[in-house]
Order: C-alpha cells, then structure tokens, then sequence
C-alpha cells in the first residue's frame, strides 16, 4: 500500500512538473509579447491555492490532470490593451506554440544532463580480471583504464569491441593506465565456445515443444543428417 502510495506521489510530481514547464512555456511567450494574462493554473477543479500578483491570478487547483493559461481575449475578442485576440498572428502563433517547443527543449535537455553524467558507453577500465587467463598471466590488473590497442586509442566500448572484431590472430598489442603510467601488454586472445544446439523452444502450461531451428546450427545439421538416413533406409 504504501509503494502504491509512493508511486502515486511521484506519478503526481512529474506530471505536475511537466504540466508547469508547458504551461509555464505559453506563459512567458504571452508576456514577452505584451499579451494579458488573467490566471495561470496548474490543475483542474477546486482551487486549493491562489495569489493575485499586479496583473495575473496564480493559482493551484485540486486535480493535478492538467493546466492552464487564461489570457485576456482568448475564449472571446476583447478590444483591451493587451488583448490575445488584438495581437500580430505571429505573435499568437507563438503563444500556442511555445508550449510544446518548450516540452520538446526540456527533454532535450534533461537528456543530455543524464547522458552527461551516466554516459551511454561502458567504461574501459577493467573491473574484473578471471582467473587463468591470458590477461592475468599477463599482469593485467583490475583498475587499469585501456587506452590503446595496435596502436588505435580506445576511448569507449565499441572501440573495444571494433578492435576485437578486426582480431587477425596474431598477439593484440593492449596499452593500459595504470595510476598515471601506460604499460603495454602483448595478449593473445583465447576463443571461448559455450554448448549451442540451434533449439529454439516454445514453453506453455501443457508441453514443452521445439519452436524452430536456427540454419547451420548442430541441432540442423543433425535433422538434414537423420532425415536423408531415413530416406536411403526407406
């Protein structure tokens, strides 16, 4: 109950914010082109808070479903100074539209905010180094950051795995940092097989049954094997 609580709270936070920035965005366009604004409200419903600034009403209202911007002859043409229906329609162009450009530049941005702080590549440093291997026979140590392999300088995962994929079977020449030194490593990778059939299963509440079989695995081999044995014993 109180998880369901949690996430009710967090569900009504992040609406609320996104509401205010969309929201907020046809309110600050308005008053940078001289347009009135009578209330500016985050909800629906009851109001639960209000203040009256010099010209505009703010207000927060019980039902955290939405939001709005009430401008002086918006619903009905006003003649008043300042009036949304007397604006150039450039100007109201921009007052609809500021909304969604400014949800658009805020995801933008808190995009790469996080980006920026997680990233979206795996580090290079090595974390962990497997017992009898070629790497820890080698003198590769957990913490050293690769920099470089063959000469080519490794600054994210896919460089990594680019490298590895361009392997020609000869000793990989690894640079690595180690508290501020570069050491160089001659590692001569080593193939690791793991039990492959081919099976594709399908699984349900009555039986198990084989799905498919992937083309030129041992599972496939094996069936055009059987079946052509089948065929000359017929």
């Amino acid at each position: 109950m109180i998880s369901f609580l949690l996430t009710v709270i967090k569900i009504v936070i992040i609406l609320g914010l996104l509401v205010f920035i969309h929201e907020g965005g046809h309110f600050c366009v308005a008053k940078l082109c001289k347009i009135k604004v009578n209330e500016f409200a985050i909800g629906f419903g009851p109001t639960i808070w209000k203040k009256q600034g010099k010209e505009t009403k703010y207000a927060l209202r019980l039902i955290p479903l939405g939001g709005f911007v009430n401008m002086e002859g918006e619903e009905e043409r006003s003649e008043k100074e300042g009036s949304f229906s007397k604006a150039s329609i450039p100007k109201r162009i921009a007052v609809v539209a500021s909304g969604g450009l400014v949800n658009i530049i805020f995801a933008i941005i808190v995009y790469f905010t996080l980006m920026s702080f997680t990233g979206n590549n795996v580090s290079t440093v090595i974390d962990t180094v497997m017992e009898n291997t070629v790497a820890e026979t080698s003198g590769v140590q957990p913490g050293d950051k690769i920099v470089k392999i063959n000469g080519k300088n490794i600054h994210y995962k896919t460089d990594l795995e680019n490298a590895l994929e361009n392997y020609n079977g000869n000793d990989l020449e690894v640079v690595v940092e180690r508290n501020g030194e570069k050491i160089t490593y001659n590692i001569l990778p080593v193939e690791e097989k793991y039990n492959y059939t081919g099976i594709a299963i399908s699984t349900n509440l009555q039986a198990t049954k084989i799905a498919g079989v992937y083309p030129n695995s041992p599972a496939s081999t094996r069936w055009i094997r059987s079946k052509r044995h089948n065929s000359f014993s017929k």
